[in-house]
C-alpha cells in the first residue's frame, strides 16, 4: 500500500526534475540565449594576401553587426571567432582546427587561398563542420564532393572557359599565362590549357613563378622574347603590379590581362605609373549588373561603415554568411552536422540574384553556386578606376 507521504515525495521529485529540465532548455527571463559562433579563417597578415583578408574581415564584422542589431538569428546573437591563416597551408589547417575545437564554431567562412582551403577542407571533413568558400577558385574544392564543403563563387575551369570567347574576339594568336605556383595560379593555367583547345589556331605557353617573388625581371624578359599577343597574369601577391611594371621595362608589347580586379586596388597606380595604361582586367562586376534588395542593403551599409564600395568578392562572402543563416533558420539549430545536412537545399535572395547550390555528384558542380557574368575592361589613362574603365567585352 502506497502512503500519502510516498506519493507526495514522488510528485516533489518529478516536479523538481521537470523544472530542472526546463531550465536547461529555455533561457531564464532577462538572460540571452546561447550565442552562435561562426569561424572566420582568413589571411590577415603577410605573407598571406592581407589586403584581401582585411576586406574579408570588414565584410564579416558588418554582417554580424547587422544581424545582431536586428535581433540575431532566432533570438540568438552571433559572434565571430577570428583566426589568421597567414596564407600558409599548415597555419591555415591549424587555425581551422582551433576554430572548430576551441571556439566551437558552427561553420567556417572567409577562407581564401585555394592551396590553404584544400588543406582546410580535410579538417572540415574530419570534424563534419561546414566550410563555405567564395573566392577560392581551384576546381578541386568542390570536385572532391565533400558533404561539408560549399562554394558561392567562381571556379577555375568555368573562368577559363569564359576567357576563350574573349581571346577569340580580340584576335589573339599567341597567349602566355604567367602563373604563380599555387593551386590558384597553376589551377587556372591547367584549366585554360584545356579550354583554349576550342581555338586550335591559338598557341599557349605557361610561365610559372614562385608566388612570393619580389623580382620578375627574368620571367618577364622570357615572356617578352616570345612576342605574345597577350599575357594573362594569375597571381595575388606582390607579383601583381611587378608583372606589369617590370614587363614594360623589359620591352613587353603585348596586352596584359590581369587576374582579377587588383588594378582597382589603391596601390596600383602609385606602383605601376604609366605602365598601367592599357591594362585589361576581367571582373564579375559592372554597373549594368543587377543587384537585389539584399545587395543594395549590403552596399549601402558597407559604404556607410567604411566609406567605400565593396568589391565583388565581398558580395559572395555576404551570401556565404546568409547561406549559413538560412540553414540555421531552416533547422532551428546551429549544430554543425545539422547545417551540413541543410545547406545543400537552402534557397534565398542573394546580393545579385537567387542563391541555391547545384548538387551534381561526381562533378565540380557539387554544392556549387555559379550564376555570374564576366566583364573585360581596360584602363586607358593613369588614375582610371572602375567608373572610368572602358568595357570591352561581356561573357554571360
Amino acid at each position: 500500500m502506497t502512503s500519502i507521504l510516498d506519493t507526495f515525495s514522488r510528485r516533489t521529485i518529478l516536479t523538481t526534475i521537470a523544472s530542472a529540465a526546463a531550465s536547461t532548455l529555455l533561457p531564464a527571463v532577462g538572460v540571452a540565449a546561447d550565442e552562435i559562433t561562426l569561424g572566420l579563417v582568413s589571411p590577415l597578415s603577410e605573407p598571406g594576401d592581407a589586403r584581401s583578408g582585411q576586406a574579408i574581415k570588414k565584410t564579416a564584422d558588418l554582417w554580424v553587426k547587422i544581424i545582431n542589431d536586428a535581433g540575431g538569428i532566432h533570438g540568438r546573437m552571433v559572434k565571430l571567432a577570428v583566426y589568421d591563416d597567414q596564407g600558409k597551408v599548415e597555419v591555415g589547417a591549424s587555425a581551422m582546427e582551433r576554430a572548430i575545437t576551441e571556439a566551437k564554431s558552427s561553420a567556417i567562412l572567409g577562407v581564401w587561398s585555394s592551396s590553404v582551403t584544400i588543406a582546410q577542407m580535410e579538417v572540415a571533413k574530419g570534424y563534419n563542420v561546414p566550410l563555405l568558400a567564395f573566392y577560392s577558385w581551384s576546381d578541386e574544392i568542390t570536385q572532391k564532393n565533400y558533404p561539408q564543403v560549399f562554394r558561392i563563387g567562381p571556379y577555375n575551369s568555368q573562368i577559363a572557359a569564359q576567357m576563350v570567347p574573349f581571346v577569340k574576339q580580340r584576335g589573339y594568336k599567341k597567349v602566355v599565362v604567367l602563373a604563380e605556383d599555387t593551386a590558384y595560379g597553376l589551377g587556372f593555367a591547367k584549366a585554360f590549357q584545356e579550354a583554349i583547345k576550342a581555338l586550335p589556331n591559338v598557341s599557349l605557353d605557361v610561365v610559372q613563378f614562385q608566388a612570393q617573388t619580389q623580382d620578375l625581371t627574368a620571367h618577364m624578359s622570357k615572356v617578352a622574347a616570345s612576342k605574345p599577343d597577350a599575357v594573362i597574369v594569375q597571381t595575388v601577391f606582390a607579383a601583381t603590379n611587378l608583372s606589369i611594371k617590370q614587363g614594360r621595362e623589359v620591352g613587353l608589347k603585348a596586352d596584359i590581362v590581369t587576374g582579377w580586379d587588383w588594378p582597382l586596388l589603391p596601390d596600383f597606380w602609385s606602383t605601376v605609373g604609366e605602365a598601367g595604361v592599357g591594362v585589361i582586367y576581367p571582373t564579375f562586376s559592372d554597373p549594368s549588373m543587377s543587384v537585389t534588395a539584399t545587395g543594395k542593403t549590403f552596399i549601402n551599409a558597407y559604404k556607410a561603415a567604411y566609406g567605400s564600395e565593396p568589391a565583388i568578392f565581398q558580395y559572395y562572402l555576404w551570401d556565404d554568411f546568409n547561406a549559413v543563416k538560412a540553414a540555421i533558420e531552416a533547422t532551428g539549430s546551429s549544430e554543425p552536422a545539422k547545417l551540413v545536412e541543410a545547406l545543400p537545399n537552402v534557397k534565398f535572395e542573394g546580393t545579385i540574384g537567387p542563391v541555391f547550390f547545384r548538387n551534381e555528384a561526381g562533378t565540380v558542380n557539387f554544392h556549387q553556386w555559379d550564376k555570374f557574368a564576366m566583364f573585360f575592361k581596360r584602363l586607358n589613362k593613369v588614375g582610371d578606376g572602375e567608373s572610368q574603365a572602358e568595357l570591352l567585352y561581356v561573357v554571360k
